[in-house]
């Protein structure tokens, strides 16, 4: 089958099918989160990230899809497999919990929600705003609710829409909170159910993709000044509120984080 050169702006099946290949949402439209999903897969491959669907883009991403093509269940580890522990010491849920995605996951990346304190917002609040933005769904993959609920947003086999440049290796949680009661100010408004929630959630993201690296988001803002370190001074924004850096040190202490 000849597949057609497509780009940003274009619709249809063609977008559709190169769409599922990078295991993004397939709403047949080609917009700047399938611009941004090919292009990083394209320098993964050896090819020019150009951002456009050509032949030789066409023929690496079908002869690939061949090669590792999976059954919906090889290679993929259930949460049922894994060592329940931790969810027995936290008495936290986490069945909503997926199988293990067959996406390459290079980090799992914090954000908060930069809502109030004390203020409570579900999922589907949360997909509202994102389908304003021009998203096509929710874009983080869990989000954990202030009374330490776990809830599934995107589906993990769907590349997120959390973080500009990192969506297509990365997985994104999100806690309901991070400002002040005022919401003028960024602050770590985690209860203790979230703190508790977020560490055996990371606890068991941390065992399913073990080469993963826990980030906050604002440590992916650029580092402007070259520096080697991205400073306050630096943050695009204060995302997640809190140092992510304590609960690396945690997960360290629970030998499920080497990184």
């Amino acid at each position: 089958m000849q597949y057609p050169t497509i780009r940003q702006s274009n619709r249809g099946d063609a977008v559709k099918a190169l769409q599922r290949l990078l295991h993004l949402k397939d709403d047949g439209i080609f917009g700047l989160l399938t611009t941004e999903a090919l292009k990083e897969w394209q320098a993964d491959h050896g090819l020019t990230p150009d951002g456009i669907c050509g032949p030789k883009t066409w023929e690496k991403l079908l002869s690939t899809a061949i090669v590792t093509g999976k059954g919906p269940d090889e290679g993929i580890v259930t949460s049922q497999s894994q060592d329940d522990a931790d969810v027995l010491l936290a008495n936290v849920d986490l069945s909503v919990v997926r199988p293990a995605t067959r996406r390459t996951i290079t980090e799992i990346i914090v954000h908060c929600t930069a809502t109030p304190d004390g203020k409570d917002f579900t999922v589907e609040d949360i997909k509202r705003w994102h389908l304003k933005r021009g998203f096509s769904d929710i874009g983080y993959h869990y989000v954990i609710y202030r009374d330490g609920c776990i809830l599934s947003g995107r589906n993990v086999n769907t590349a997120g829409a959390h973080c500009t440049g990192h969506n297509t290796h990365s997985i994104g949680i999100c806690y309901v909170g991070g400002m002040d009661a005022q919401n003028k100010q960024a602050a770590d408004t985690r209860t203790e159910e979230q703190h508790k929630s977020m560490l055996a959630l990371l606890r068991r993201l941390c065992k399913m993709y073990p080469r993963a690296k826990v980030m906050g988001h604002r440590e992916l803002s650029p580092d402007k000044d070259g520096d080697g370190l991205v400073e306050p001074s630096e943050w695009i924004k204060d995302c997640p509120s809190f140092e992510v850096s304590t609960l690396r040190t945690e997960l360290r202490k629970a030998g499920v984080y080497k990184a």
